[in-house]
């Protein structure tokens, strides 16, 4: 017997489930224009079949409105091990499952699958309202035809009369290493094929509302050494940015990073080595300086200087911010000091940018980046913008987008930045595909949740299950996932946030319609964001509150 039903996008739906008591038989969503809303249908049958065809119809609304059938898609949920929990999970308490066993993650490559008896297969709807949609309800249909077998799934959509924002208000960074992409691939840097991918992955970020990009400066720019005299090549710089920006991904342009570590996690700040190319065709790698090493500087100042010169030209030095060195903490502070300084001496304009773990460094950053746990509520030093960032900290009852916690515990990130007042939020792994932290050998995200870091000595910490990436590599495409459409899908909300605001600020605060948003607003912040560690664990309480500052939005805007 085969048999489906309907559950919302922030539930996991592992292959030993059933309906939930939230789930249903008919789809209905809600959305903004130029918003993207989930939904997962669910299948399971007592014997195995064959093949699984998802069909979407367009939807059709009010007047003769129509949003075609491409602006739907369909992704059947595919399962990958994991062998053992994030370390601090509360003996259970934080994590929705215990490990050993498969959880649902990736989003498979191929528009059609098979159900094995007796397992549960998720489809992952996705609905992106065009921006010219008229407001009303939409219906359609999703139609899975299961070997000889059809289910129709009714799907009802209401666009609700307001945009979100084409341009995401929130800075959104998920570091992308090109050594990952180079290693799985088996590309050539900078040859077409590399640059195919590069564009693929730039297409990815741009449809989750990515819009900030780490660039590796001394890897894309070409330093080349005339006698005493450094000159440097922008070409492939500049391929990047437009590369990234055809899809939005680079409104902020994040140059990265100067230096780094000397050794351990507590040695100095040094800057690190870079690829010298000479007249002759040779080249040498010059190894890492310390911060003070006159020769290096002077490479440095030049190399700075004409960067600056090149992206004004091309107009995008008002989108540059700069990194020093990663994680500063107290006892490698003076060092991290000396660096901004530097920095600050060349370019007295440039915004510097650091995650940090460090209260102090005031004066050497212009947009700090605390770990989430570590926002507090208080007076911050003046002239700094606040981000925040997690990676595999923190964990226990914080938010992170690890593959054992909840998807709430990934979507409510960005409603904590609103919180606290954060403009930004960054995580180190995109696709980090390759070995971390000295661990050998190839490492396949789709069997290996960890980056191999489990093969790390006794006394190590290998990193929790899915921190190392965020999406998985195909065969012709970047595979999406749950969690990744969830850090979309909060980054979503946040524009909510603002428009709440935004529609209070024009109403005046005595207006009747913005007392009552604001009165709304308060009771998110009191009743579901406490804390960045006592936020709701309710879905339904997280889409309630959507759902009422849609309304507190429809409200102001009829209002003026």
């Amino acid at each position: 017997m085969l048999i489906h039903w309907v559950e919302d996008s922030l539930k996991k739906v592992f292959q030993d489930d059933g309906p939930s008591a939230e789930a249903t038989y008919r789809i209905r969503l809600a959305a903004a224009r130029n918003e993207r809303e989930d939904v997962q249908v669910c299948l399971r049958s007592s014997q195995g079949v064959h093949e699984v065809r998802v069909e979407l119809s367009p939807l059709h609304g009010p007047e003769g409105a129509t949003i075609p059938a491409d602006c739907l898609t369909a992704d059947f949920v595919g399962y990958v091990p994991v062998f053992e929990n994030t370390r601090d999970n509360g003996d259970g308490e934080h994590i929705i499952r215990r490990a050993p066993d498969f959880f649902p993650d990736p989003f498979l490559e191929w528009p059609t699958t098979r159900l094995q008896p007796n397992r549960t297969q998720p489809v992952w709807i996705t609905v992106a309202v065009p921006a010219d949609a008229a407001p009303g309800e939409y219906t359609g249909n999703v139609t899975i035809k299961a070997d000889t077998h059809t289910i129709t799934v009714p799907l009802a959509l209401e666009v609700w009369p307001f945009s979100l924002p084409v341009k995401t208000s929130m800075w959104n960074t998920n570091w992308f290493s090109t050594g990952c992409l180079e290693e799985w691939y088996r590309v050539e840097r900078f040859s077409e094929e590399w640059w195919q991918w590069v564009e693929k992955v730039a297409r990815n970020m741009g449809e989750h509302r990515h819009n900030t990009i780490l660039t590796p400066l001394f890897s894309l720019v070409r330093t080349c050494r005339q006698g005493d005299e450094y000159t440097f090549d922008y070409a492939n710089l500049d391929r990047w940015i437009e590369t990234f920006d055809r899809y939005g991904v680079a409104d902020c342009i994040e140059g990265g990073h100067l230096g780094g570590r000397a050794g351990d996690w507590e040695s100095e700040f040094v800057f690190g080595g870079l690829t010298v190319h000479h007249q002759d065709g040779s080249s040498e790698r010059l190894p890492s300086a310390p911060v003070d090493d006159p020769q290096r500087r002077a490479l440095l100042r030049d190399f700075l200087l004409s960067l600056k010169a090149h992206l004004q030209e091309r107009g995008w030095w008002d989108r540059f911010i700069l990194h020093q060195a990663d994680e500063p903490t107290p006892a490698n502070e003076a060092s991290y000091r000396a660096m901004a300084d530097f920095v600050r001496g060349v370019l007295p304009d440039v915004r510097r940018v650091d995650a940090v773990m460090a209260e102090g460094l005031v004066g050497c950053i212009e947009i700090r980046v605390p770990q989430i746990q570590e926002v507090h509520d208080g007076p911050r030093p003046e002239g700094e913008e606040l981000w925040t960032y997690t990676c595999l900290a923190p964990q226990g009852p914080y938010p992170n987008r690890f593959l054992d916690f909840s998807s709430l515990k990934t979507r409510i990130i960005p409603w904590l930045n609103w919180r606290y007042g954060a403009t930004g939020y960054l995580h180190w792994g995109y696709a980090h595909w390759s070995a971390w932290g000295g661990s050998k050998g190839p490492v396949d995200p789709w069997s290996n949740a960890t980056g191999g870091s489990e093969r790390l000595p006794l006394g190590r910490l290998p990193l929790p299950p899915g921190d190392p990436h965020v999406v998985y590599p195909g065969q012709e495409k970047i595979c999406n996932s749950i969690r990744w459409e969830m850090v979309r899908k909060g980054t979503e909300d946040y524009e909510y946030f603002r428009l709440v605001e935004q529609g209070i600020a024009r109403l005046g605060p005595d207006h009747p319609a913005a007392i009552r948003a604001q009165a709304l607003l308060d009771e998110i912040r009191e009743q579901l964001l406490p804390s960045h560690s006592t936020y709701t664990r309710s879905d339904a309480a997280l889409l309630e509150a959507r759902r009422r500052m849609a309304e507190a939005i429809i409200e102001m805007n009829a209002e003026g």
